[in-house]
């Protein structure tokens, strides 16, 4: 009889660690899925704000391409962006004296050094 009670014993604590073992491994398992999702979750967020500002820009650009129609417009950044001036205008460059000044002062102080 103790030997039976022994190994009945002996056989239930077996079967306690092989079932922690297993609630251990099951665990192991799910919180690597759910790390997973996670991640995906976490890209998924970033592309869809990615495509949110790719439509703005997508409307950004149509709006543009719909100004580019109008010549008042086109002349607009004709020259603003390119400096062009109409056909009978005179151009006129405005210089700052600030970047005169810093000009002169390299170029002076290049002639001391030679």
């Amino acid at each position: 009889m103790p030997q039976r009670t022994v190994r009945k014993k002996r056989s239930r604590r077996d079967f306690m660690w092989f079932c922690l073992f297993v609630i251990v491994v099951c665990g192991i398992i799910i919180a690597r899925q759910e790390y997973k999702i996670y991640q995906v979750n976490k890209e998924l967020e970033a592309t869809n704000q990615r495509v949110e500002e790719l439509k703005k820009d997508k409307a950004e650009l149509e709006a543009e391409k719909k100004r580019l129609d109008d010549l008042k417009y086109i002349e607009k950044l004709a020259r603003e962006d390119h400096n062009m001036v109409g056909k009978d205008e005179v151009p006129l460059f405005i210089v700052d004296d600030k970047e005169n000044g810093a000009e002169q002062k390299n170029k002076d102080a290049e002639n001391k050094n030679r």
